[in-house]
C-alpha cells in the first residue's frame, strides 16, 4: 500500500472516529490529511471505500496477531488466554478503531458493511473453532462441548470487553477483569 493511501486512512480513522460515518464528508477526511478533496477520490473513489477498507484492515491485524499466537503456542488454554489479553490490549492501544467497529454495526443496512463484518466474525468464529476442536484433540478440551457456542461466547467476549472500554468502564473492567473471565471460561471447557 502506498504511502499516501496509508496516510488517508489513517486520517480517515480519526475523521470517523470523532464523528461518525454517515455524517463524515471525504472533504472531512482530506482537510485532516492536509490534502485536496480531489485527491482521496484518486485513491478510494468514494467515501464507502474508505470505511470498507478501515475495516478490513482492523480485522486483518486482529487475525494477524491471533495468528501468532496461535503458530507460537503449544498450549490451547494458554492460547486462549493470550488471545484475550492481546486482544484487549489492542484494543486499549487503538480505540479510535474500536469506536469504528462499532459504528459499522449501526451501518449493516449498507449491504457491503454488512458483509464486511459477517465475514471478519465467521472468520473469527472459525478461529475459536479451530482452536477448540486442536483442544478436544489434545485431550485438554472437554469433548461434550459444542465448540460453536463456546465459540461465540469467545466472540462475545471482545464484544463485551470492546463495550466496557467505550463506556469507561476502565477501573471495573480492565486487564485483571479479562484474566478472571478467561479463567473462567477455561475453566467451564477444560477437560
Amino acid at each position: 500500500m502506498g504511502e499516501r493511501r496509508k496516510q488517508i486512512l489513517k486520517c480517515a480513522v480519526k475523521v470517523f472516529a470523532r464523528s461518525n460515518y454517515k455524517s463524515t464528508l471525504v472533504a472531512d477526511i482530506a482537510a485532516e490529511a492536509g490534502i485536496a478533496e480531489a485527491t482521496v477520490y484518486k485513491y478510494f473513489g468514494k467515501k464507502e471505500t474508505i470505511f470498507l477498507e478501515i475495516l478490513e484492515h482492523i480485522s486483518k491485524r486482529v487475525i494477524k496477531v491471533w495468528e501468532e499466537e496461535y503458530r507460537k503456542s503449544d498450549d490451547i488454554l494458554e492460547l486462549i488466554r493470550n488471545m484475550d489479553l492481546s486482544y484487549y490490549r489492542r484494543m486499549i492501544k487503538h480505540p479510535d478503531e474500536l469506536k469504528l467497529q462499532f459504528q459499522a454495526i449501526s451501518e449493516v443496512d449498507n449491504q457491503m458493511v454488512a458483509d464486511r463484518l459477517r465475514k471478519d466474525h465467521e472468520y473469527y468464529l472459525g478461529f475459536f473453532v479451530k482452536i477448540l476442536n486442536k483442544g478436544i484433540e489434545e485431550g485438554v478440551i472437554r469433548k461434550d462441548l459444542d465448540v460453536t457456542t463456546i465459540a461465540w461466547m469467545l466472540s462475545g467476549l471482545g464484544l463485551v470487553t470492546n463495550i466496557a472500554h467505550l463506556l469507561k468502564f476502565d477501573e471495573e473492567f480492565d486487564e485483571n477483569t479479562i484474566k478472571k473471565i478467561s479463567e473462567q471460561l477455561i475453566e467451564l471447557i477444560r477437560a
